[in-house]
């Protein structure tokens, strides 16, 4: 379950449980991505695709924060269409499982138009 807040443009998710501070870092741009997905150009099915198989395997890698470019829907005549269904891909199974917090990036990491994604611990 996550906690969800939209403000405007911006979006914030934390997995129940989760110290907010860690949600409070990662608004700020902290940790650095580790890895970046960029979904321009793709359909929303690609997307899903592509966002399961990297945090899978970011998390898979020990890789803490993932960066998802969403954009933000300025060319497209249903609005932020991916970014949308991202956030709603970060709190649902299994790609919601290794999510503890998410938070629309800070304007030199992309804006509005990306996502930053901190991941869970793989535990040994």
């Amino acid at each position: 379950m996550f906690e969800l807040v939209r403000t405007g443009e911006r979006v914030t998710g934390l997995a129940s449980g989760i110290d907010r501070a860690h949600l409070e870092r990662l608004q700020r741009g902290e940790p650095t991505p580790d890895r970046e997905l960029d979904l321009h150009g793709l359909t929303v099915a690609e997307s899903r695709e592509d966002v399961g198989f990297e945090l899978d395997d970011a998390w898979h890698e020990g890789e803490r924060c993932v960066r998802v470019i969403t954009g933000r829907g300025g060319h497209s005549p249903l609005g932020p269409v991916l970014r949308d269904a991202v956030v709603g891909w970060l709190q649902e199974p299994p790609i919601g499982d290794l999510v503890m917090a998410f938070a629309s990036a800070p304007s030199p990491l992309g804006g509005a138009g990306a996502i930053l994604v901190l991941l869970r611990r793989r535990r040994a």
